[in-house]
């Protein structure tokens, strides 16, 4: 075991956002001891999880943010998968006339802020600004000059499967839609997600599939548990997530699953 991804939202942290600090902070000392990389791996905007992690945050940790867009080792950015101007148009131009998008909103994620339209619901709006740093309303998206990250869409929960299928046909070769839970979608680049930002780093560090174990609670985590040595699907997973995985935590998000976890794992390693 040498390195550890795990996802954010249902898996590592608490459903109020929250986590256990001493325990995280106690896992990151005996993984640093070991020489185990421990690597956060989240949708969210790399603002954001700083802020989130602000009082056990260290130069140690590998962050993934924005569903594989942006890498980071400490606060220095090594990959920038952002989406080329040119593919943000594409998307922007496409969806206004796409019947599937029609009740969808959206929110351009980008390195300095996030960006909706004017006019989106109000509970929308306080539901994103818990995740989206800088959210601003503008009255057109085709305005914003951001280096944009993704493309959040945000539909009725039980949508999203449909749309994730519609998008990557409607755009096959062009971009790539990953189901992120809640009703949210994201749109990235063709070849960026959370499974080739972990091949990246265990490129980086020369670290083998074999030597990698992954957690997570979403389809957009399948790959990675798929693709890990050791997976780990959480307790509180929908089943078809946990049939994905090589084993099912004992413990959910919120009694610290991934936590408890790594503890057993360290003993046994």
């Amino acid at each position: 075991m040498k390195l550890i991804a795990t996802d954010l939202n249902g898996t590592l942290l608490h459903q109020d956002q929250g986590f256990n600090q001493p325990l995280l902070k106690e896992t990151l000392s005996q993984l640093k001891q070991r020489g185990i990389r421990l690597v956060l791996a989240s949708g969210n905007q790399y603002a954001h999880l700083k802020e989130v992690f602000r009082e056990i945050w260290s130069t140690d940790l590998a962050v993934i943010a924005e569903n594989g867009a942006s890498i980071y080792l400490g606060d220095e950015l090594v990959f920038d998968g952002s989406l080329t101007p040119q593919q943000v148009r594409l998307f922007l131009s496409a969806t206004a006339q796409d019947e599937f998008l029609q009740n969808a909103y959206l929110i351009l994620v980008g390195a300095q802020g996030s960006y909706t339209r004017v006019g989106a619901p109000a509970p929308l709006i306080a539901a994103a600004e818990k995740f989206y740093d800088h959210l601003q309303q503008v009255m057109s998206l085709e305005t914003v000059t951001d280096r944009i990250k993704k493309i959040s869409v945000s539909t009725a929960p039980e949508q999203a499967a449909a749309l994730v299928q519609h998008l990557n046909q409607r755009f096959t070769g062009q971009l790539r839609a990953h189901d992120s839970g809640y009703g949210v979608i994201d749109v990235v680049s063709l070849h960026v997600g959370k499974l080739p930002a972990v091949q990246w780093l265990a490129q980086h560090w020369q670290i083998p599939a074999t030597e990698i174990v992954a957690f997570g609670d979403g389809a957009n985590d399948v790959p990675l548990l798929n693709y890990a040595g050791q997976s780990y699907a959480m307790k509180n997973a929908p089943v078809d997530i946990q049939a994905q995985a090589k084993h099912v935590t004992v413990w959910d998000n919120d009694r610290d699953g991934v936590l408890r976890t790594i503890a057993t794992l360290l003993v046994a390693d």
